[in-house]
Protein backbone atom coordinates (compact mmCIF):
# COMPACT_ATOMS: atom_id res chain seq x y z
CA UNK A 1 0.00 0.00 0.00
CA UNK A 2 1.33 3.45 -0.93
CA UNK A 3 2.16 6.03 1.69
CA UNK A 4 -0.50 8.59 0.84
CA UNK A 5 0.91 11.35 3.03
CA UNK A 6 4.32 11.30 1.35
CA UNK A 7 2.85 10.78 -2.10
CA UNK A 8 0.36 13.62 -1.69
CA UNK A 9 3.04 16.09 -0.67
CA UNK A 10 5.36 14.99 -3.49
CA UNK A 11 2.63 15.14 -6.16
CA UNK A 12 1.57 18.59 -4.95
CA UNK A 13 5.19 19.70 -5.29
CA UNK A 14 5.47 18.18 -8.79
CA UNK A 15 2.25 19.86 -9.95
CA UNK A 16 3.35 23.21 -8.55
CA UNK A 17 6.75 22.87 -10.24
CA UNK A 18 5.11 22.24 -13.61
CA UNK A 19 2.81 25.25 -13.13
CA UNK A 20 5.63 27.52 -11.95
CA UNK A 21 7.87 26.37 -14.83
CA UNK A 22 5.21 27.31 -17.37
CA UNK A 23 4.85 30.72 -15.73
CA UNK A 24 8.62 31.19 -15.64
CA UNK A 25 8.97 30.50 -19.37
CA UNK A 26 6.42 33.24 -20.03
CA UNK A 27 8.20 35.75 -17.77
CA UNK A 28 11.89 36.01 -18.73
CA UNK A 29 12.55 38.30 -15.75
CA UNK A 30 12.59 35.41 -13.24
CA UNK A 31 15.71 33.36 -13.97
CA UNK A 32 17.13 31.20 -11.23
CA UNK A 33 19.67 33.37 -9.41
CA UNK A 34 20.20 31.81 -5.99
CA UNK A 35 22.14 34.23 -3.79
CA UNK A 36 22.62 36.45 -6.84
CA UNK A 37 24.55 33.81 -8.82
CA UNK A 38 23.71 34.48 -12.47
CA UNK A 39 24.09 31.75 -15.07
CA UNK A 40 23.96 32.88 -18.72
CA UNK A 41 21.13 31.61 -20.87
CA UNK A 42 17.38 31.86 -21.08
CA UNK A 43 14.89 30.72 -18.43
CA UNK A 44 13.74 27.96 -20.79
CA UNK A 45 17.30 26.67 -21.14
CA UNK A 46 17.82 26.78 -17.38
CA UNK A 47 14.63 24.78 -16.82
CA UNK A 48 15.55 22.20 -19.47
CA UNK A 49 19.02 21.71 -17.99
CA UNK A 50 17.68 21.26 -14.47
CA UNK A 51 18.81 24.60 -13.05
CA UNK A 52 15.28 25.80 -12.36
CA UNK A 53 13.98 29.34 -12.34
CA UNK A 54 13.35 32.01 -9.74
CA UNK A 55 9.97 30.47 -8.91
CA UNK A 56 10.36 26.91 -10.25
CA UNK A 57 12.42 24.17 -8.66
CA UNK A 58 14.83 22.21 -10.86
CA UNK A 59 12.91 19.33 -12.46
CA UNK A 60 15.03 16.57 -10.88
CA UNK A 61 13.75 17.54 -7.42
CA UNK A 62 10.04 16.74 -7.96
CA UNK A 63 10.96 13.67 -10.01
CA UNK A 64 13.08 12.22 -7.20
CA UNK A 65 10.58 13.19 -4.50
CA UNK A 66 7.65 11.64 -6.36
CA UNK A 67 9.62 8.51 -7.21
CA UNK A 68 10.70 8.08 -3.58
CA UNK A 69 7.18 8.64 -2.30
CA UNK A 70 5.74 6.24 -4.88
CA UNK A 71 8.21 3.52 -3.87
CA UNK A 72 7.71 4.07 -0.15
CA UNK A 73 6.40 1.14 1.80
CA UNK A 74 4.47 1.87 4.97
CA UNK A 75 7.01 2.67 7.69
CA UNK A 76 9.99 2.97 5.31
CA UNK A 77 12.56 5.50 6.48
CA UNK A 78 14.56 6.17 3.28
CA UNK A 79 11.74 7.62 1.18
CA UNK A 80 10.50 9.70 4.11
CA UNK A 81 13.99 11.09 4.61
CA UNK A 82 14.29 11.84 0.87
CA UNK A 83 10.97 13.70 0.72
CA UNK A 84 11.76 15.69 3.88
CA UNK A 85 15.23 16.61 2.59
CA UNK A 86 13.93 17.77 -0.79
CA UNK A 87 11.23 19.77 1.01
CA UNK A 88 13.91 21.49 3.09
CA UNK A 89 15.91 22.18 -0.07
CA UNK A 90 12.80 23.72 -1.64
CA UNK A 91 12.34 26.00 1.36
CA UNK A 92 15.96 27.15 1.32
CA UNK A 93 15.99 27.47 -2.48
CA UNK A 94 12.87 29.62 -2.45
CA UNK A 95 14.21 31.85 0.31
CA UNK A 96 17.52 32.56 -1.45
CA UNK A 97 15.95 33.66 -4.74
CA UNK A 98 15.80 37.43 -5.45
CA UNK A 99 12.27 37.15 -6.85
CA UNK A 100 11.07 35.96 -3.42
CA UNK A 101 12.08 39.27 -1.86
CA UNK A 102 10.79 41.45 -4.70
CA UNK A 103 14.25 42.21 -6.10
CA UNK A 104 13.17 41.10 -9.57
CA UNK A 105 10.14 42.39 -11.45
CA UNK A 106 7.46 39.73 -11.70
CA UNK A 107 3.79 39.46 -12.48
CA UNK A 108 1.25 39.02 -9.72
CA UNK A 109 0.75 35.36 -10.70
CA UNK A 110 4.49 34.67 -10.61
CA UNK A 111 4.76 36.31 -7.17
CA UNK A 112 1.85 34.14 -5.98
CA UNK A 113 3.90 31.00 -6.60
CA UNK A 114 6.37 31.95 -3.86
CA UNK A 115 4.05 31.19 -0.92
CA UNK A 116 2.86 28.05 -2.73
CA UNK A 117 6.50 26.90 -3.04
CA UNK A 118 6.99 27.54 0.67
CA UNK A 119 3.81 25.63 1.50
CA UNK A 120 4.89 22.68 -0.66
CA UNK A 121 8.28 22.60 1.02
CA UNK A 122 6.70 22.73 4.46
CA UNK A 123 4.24 19.97 3.52
CA UNK A 124 7.07 17.74 2.34
CA UNK A 125 9.16 18.37 5.46
CA UNK A 126 6.17 17.71 7.71
CA UNK A 127 5.10 14.57 5.82
CA UNK A 128 8.63 13.17 5.84
CA UNK A 129 9.34 13.91 9.49
CA UNK A 130 5.90 12.60 10.51
CA UNK A 131 6.66 9.32 8.74
CA UNK A 132 10.13 9.17 10.29
CA UNK A 133 8.65 9.67 13.78
CA UNK A 134 5.97 7.04 13.20
CA UNK A 135 8.60 4.56 11.91
CA UNK A 136 10.57 4.99 15.15
CA UNK A 137 7.55 4.31 17.37
CA UNK A 138 6.70 1.03 15.60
Amino acid sequence: MRDRLLLGAAVLFAANTVFASVLATRDPEVPGEPLGLHVPGSVTTHLALGWGAGVAAPWPMPVVATWAAWRAAQGARGPARTVATIGAMLLVGTLIEPVTWGRRPATRLVRATVPVNLACGAAMVLAGTHRLRSAVTR
